[in-house]
Formats: structure tokens, sequence, C-alpha cells
């Protein structure tokens, strides 16, 4: 039997044991009374039953015992590693899967699973399961035991909207079962592939509405099994840093970034890390305006993008791969950091800040330190990405050395002109066309002057000046696009949490485009536009923000009708009396109010205290047309 067909035999083995195993844990759970009861802090409205993990971890016991009997190439595998590390990281799953399953019914204190965690993770080491990333041993080992733990807590934070954890953790599975095949590690691939498909088949159960979770059993046993997984796996022994660093990180970015978020936010807002919360990635979408499945959707596409993007990296040299995974883990962290500012909570307020609460905060509100560590980072990978598309290859050994030399003099010249510009003085969800002349032109600047001291000092570059040219243009693309994340995650929000009465804004110009951003920064008016019209036909099939301009008066009884208009919004006065007739004619027989928006400014007197919260973010205010 070919290795691709034991591999289906293998997934399709555990999935179909795990939904024959599913409703069997349900009926267990709801008999024996272990259910997950509606709390503040969690997500779910009623009683759902646990022991989902039980099901996950017996159907992967059914997915390992098919691939051991399948063929001999597996079987010789499994025989050779019972010595190794493929039983570490079966022995330290299953023994999260007890602490799992133990927590579920009795509840066990915080600090006894932490030590349970740390003696699982022992048990990895003990094994021959090593993150070789330093020279040094001891350092080795402290950091396995920090990913084995930070991994296993990652799922079970995750694990708080249904379909989330078993959904990610069935796709890291996979295309870590992926990457193991084109390595021939079919142990490895094995182990992987049962994890995937009995995930994958609870998962049948557990998606949006959920019958069934999977407790702390399934969600300490999967992030485990997946922690021991890429710590044992034969890439990492090969000693590339992608391997060993960033193939993992990709591969599971998804619950690292929601528990890094948690703790930071947590932290910030007095509160304990180890405490439930609606304050997770999940939530924090669903704030910005997704729905639950909508969430769990998007999630499972960016679990996919990191296994594909760990897939590629595999097949790039460390330089190269660096220079990718970097990419992607920093466009990652900043859309953590953006759903970091969405409202979930207000601080508890319980007793004076700590030293560590103080110390934190200083340094995350520090926006203009991490701007600035931020550009040092991006402008390292733009200088690097410009020497490779140069070369297509690896560099040749003096363009190596100028590289090396010259890296701390790019980046330092271009933060500079960066500050001297006042590219940090910007707010980013903010960020308009001023912003961006700012960037340019500071990224001109320094690009001229290091053309002048390449041509100095640097014979390499002098020789081959398109270095600089594609370094400038890499360098904008990767500092803009940074900067806009914000503004462009700002207005998916507000398109996202629109609502209310549909309206049709008359006049495309100035006063129209005035008019629509003062109706979706004031959701307080709840008007939600739909469109535009206007009587210059140029503008007919243009768009304002996204809103179409679809003709003038003419269209304007096609345009209610089509968009289902309950409001016409004057946003000129320079209609001339016959069109502001006519439209106040079809507003009348259709029912449909006519209005305007007006924007009003007036003086605060001595006696009168400016109103500070509950108001718009602009003063505008709405008035019937008269005659309509």
């Amino acid at each position: 039997m070919s290795a691709v067909l034991e591999s289906a035999v293998v997934v399709t083995a555990s999935l179909l044991a795990a939904l024959v195993l599913t409703p069997a844990a349900r009926w267990l759970a709801l008999r024996v009374g272990v259910v997950a009861h509606p709390m503040n802090e969690r997500w779910h409205r009623q009683p759902t039953a646990l022991f989902g993990g039980v099901a996950v971890g017996l159907a992967t016991v059914v997915g390992v015992g098919v691939a051991a009997l399948l063929g001999r190439s597996y079987g010789v595998v499994i025989e050779s590693a019972l010595r190794g590390t493929a039983l570490g990281v079966g022995l330290s799953a299953a023994l999260m899967f007890l602490v799992g399953l133990l927590d579920d019914v009795v509840r066990l204190r915080a600090q006894l699973k932490f030590v349970l965690q740390l003696l699982a993770g022992v048990t990895l080491l003990s094994f021959g399961g090593l993150l070789d990333v330093s020279p040094w041993y001891v350092a080795n080992v402290v950091l396995t035991l920090f990913w084995f733990v930070a991994l296993t807590n990652a799922f079970n934070l995750l694990d708080n909207m249904d379909g989330v954890a078993a959904g990610v953790g069935a796709i890291a599975a996979f295309f870590l079962g992926v990457a193991y095949a084109h390595q021939a590690a079919w142990l490895h691939a094995a182990l992987a592939w049962s994890l995937a498909g009995a995930t994958l088949g609870f998962l049948r159960y557990n998606f949006h509405p959920a019958r069934i979770f999977m407790g702390d059993a399934g969600s300490l046993f999967l992030g485990a099994a997946l922690a021991g997984l890429a710590a044992t796996s034969p890439t990492v022994v090969s000693g590339s840093l992608v391997s060993i660093l960033f193939v993992p990180l990709t591969l599971v970015t998804i619950p690292i970034l929601d528990t890094a978020l948690v703790a930071i936010t947590r932290t910030l807002a007095g509160r304990s890390i180890a405490e439930g919360g609606r304050d997770h990635t999940t939530h924090r979408l669903v704030a910005l305006g997704l729905g639950e499945r909508q969430v769990a959707l998007l999630l499972y596409a960016f679990a996919a993008l990191g296994g594909l993007v760990a897939l590629f990296l595999t097949r790039l040299d460390a330089g190269l791969g660096i220079l990718v995974g970097s990419v992607f883990l920093i466009a990652m962290c900043l859309l953590a950091a953006y759903l970091s500012r969405l409202h979930v909570y207000e601080s508890n307020g319980a007793g004076p800040p700590t030293r560590f609460t103080v110390l934190l905060g200083n340094l995350v509100y520090k926006r203009r330190l991490a701007e600035i560590l931020l550009d040092v980072g991006l402008v390292a990978l733009a200088y690097y990405g410009a020497y490779r598309l140069r070369f297509d290859g690896l560099l040749p050994a003096d363009y190596a050395r100028a590289f090396e030399a010259t890296l701390g003099l790019v980046i330092a010249v271009k933060v500079t002109v960066f500050a001297l510009c006042g590219v940090y003085r910007s707010i980013w969800r903010y960020a308009g066309i001023v912003d961006l002349y700012r960037i340019v032109g500071a990224i001109v600047i320094s690009t001229v002057a290091i053309f002048l001291y390449a041509e100095w000092r640097v014979p390499a570059l002098a020789r081959s000046h398109s270095v600089l040219y594609i370094d400038a243009l890499l360098t904008a693309a990767l500092v803009l696009t940074a900067r806009l994340s914000f503004r462009s995650l700002e207005e998916l929000r507000k398109s996202l949490q629109v609502a209310g009465e549909r309206v049709l804004i008359y006049g495309a110009g100035d006063g129209g485009e005035l008019v629509l951003r003062g109706l979706l920064i004031n959701q307080v008016l709840n008007m939600q536009p739909v469109c535009f019209l206007d009587d210059d036909p140029r503008k007919k099939g243009l768009r304002i923000h996204g809103l179409p301009v679809v003709g003038g008066h003419a269209s304007l009884d096609w345009a209610v009708e089509r968009y289902g208009v309950t409001k016409i919004l004057l946003g000129t006065r320079k209609l001339s009396p016959e069109t502001l007739a006519a439209v106040r004619a079809l507003a009348a027989r259709r029912g449909t109010e006519l209005i305007q928006l007006d924007l009003d400014f007036h003086a605060v007197t001595a006696q009168q205290q400016p109103t500070t919260r509950e108001a718009p973010a602009h003063p505008l205010t709405v008035s019937r047309v008269r005659g309509a």
C-alpha cells in the first residue's frame, strides 16, 4: 500500500472513530453530570456536556493503531521509536489528558495543574524531546519546558468558543503531518494525522452550536500532543533556525497570540491571567462585528495560512525562511495589537497596581518605542530582501560582507530620518495622505543619504545601485502596510457594525463625502448609508469610501426600490429648485423621509461644561427638510 493511501486510511480511521465515540462520550457526560454550566466569564448560554476530550484521545489511539497495522514501514519505525521520542510524545500527552480529565470532574488547583504540566514536559525531555536552539543545554531544556507548558495552556485558553480550538488544532495537526511526510518521518506523520482526524470528527459535534465540549481533557491533550510533535520533529534535529523556531511558530500562531493577548491585557487591567473571561481573540472578533461561525471560519483560515507558510518555509534556505516567517508573524502580531484596543471590560480596580503591572503598562503604552522597534525589524527585513531579490539566491561574498557592514547604519539612518520627518507623531487608525507623504519623503531622504555613503565607503553597493532602489520600494511597502493596517481594520470594523435605517445620500461631492464620514463615525444616529446619487453624469459608476454613485435624480426611484432606502439625505445645497421639488415629490409618494445633516458649532460659556461622555464624535445633528 502506498504511503499516500496509508495516510488517508489513518485519517479516515481516526475520524470515523471520533464520529462514533463523541456521541457516546456526550451520553456518558450527561449521565454522570459532567457538564459545563453557563457563567458570566464563559461564552456558552446553556449547560453543555464535557468528555469530548475522551473521544478525541481514544480516536487518536485508534488512528495510531491502524497506522501500526497497515504496513511494514509504519511498523519498523514504531518499533525503533518506542525507545525514543515518539513514546515521550505519547506519554506526555497521555499525562496531560489525565490531568485534564481530573480537572473536568473534580477541579484541580491552578498551581497543581502547572506542576503536573512541568512533569509532563520533563517526561518529554527524558525521552529525547529537546528544542536545540542554543549551544547551551540548560537553556534548551528551559526553552523546551516553556514551549510545552505554553502551547498546552494556549490550546486550553483557546477553547473558549464553539469549534475554535478543535478546528485550529485539526488544521495544525494536518499540516504537521504533511511536513513530516515530506521528511519521510512516517511515524510523526501518522501521529499528526491521527490527531487531525480525531479532532476533525469531534468538530462535527463541536461546531456552533456545540452539543459537546472537549473540556480540559481534550484541550490539554491536543496542546501537549502538538507541542511534543513539534519539539521532536526530525526537522528540528537538522539544526536550522527556521526549522526549529519559525516552522512550529507559524503552525500554531493563533493559540500563541491568543495567549499573549490575554496575558498582557489582563495584566494591564488588573485581572488574574488564570481566571476566565470574555477577552480572548474570539470574543474581540465578535466585538469587531463578526458572528460566532464567522469567527471560527476566520481563525481556520488564519491557521491554514500559517500551515501553508510553514510548508513553504521548509523549502527555503535559512535567510529567506527567516524573512518570510518574520513578515507573517509581524502581520499576525499587528492584528493582535489592533484587537487589543477593542473594549471588552473595565479594569477591576482591585487594589493598587503592582510594580510589574506599572512596568508592563509603561512599556505597552510607550507607542513611539513600539513603533520604532517595529520599524527596526521592517527596515532590516526590507534591506535583506533587497539583496535576495537583486541576486535571486545566496549572496556573493562581497555583497554579503557589504550587507553585514551596513545593516546597522541603514537601520540607524532610516529610523532617525523617520523621527525627524514626524513619522512617529501620527496615530495609525487615523492615517491619511499626509502620513503617506511623510513616510515616502523620509524613505527618499534616507535612501539618498545611504546612496552617498555607499558611493564613498561601500564599493559593492557603488557597483550595484539597484539594491538601494529595491530596498526603498520594500521599505515603503512594509512600513506603509503596517501604518495602514490599523486604518484598514478600523474601516472594516465600522462596515461590520453599521446598522440602522438605510440612507441614500444625494450629492457625491465634498459635502456628500463629509456626510458619509459623519454617518460612519456617529453610529448613535442609527443610519446605514447604502449609495450616492449625483446629477453629474461623469460620477456615475464611481465609488466613495466603497459606496457606489448610481446615477442622477432620474435614477432616484430605482435606487430607493433597489436598496430599500427609508431616508434620503441631502449632502449638497446646490440642487436646483426643480430637482429639489422632484426629490420632495418622490419622497412624499413613497413615504420616504427627506433629511439633511448639519455641522453645528457653539461656544461653551463659563457656566456650561463641555460634554465628554456619551456624545457623538462630531456635533452632527439631523433635521427634516421643510416641505418634504
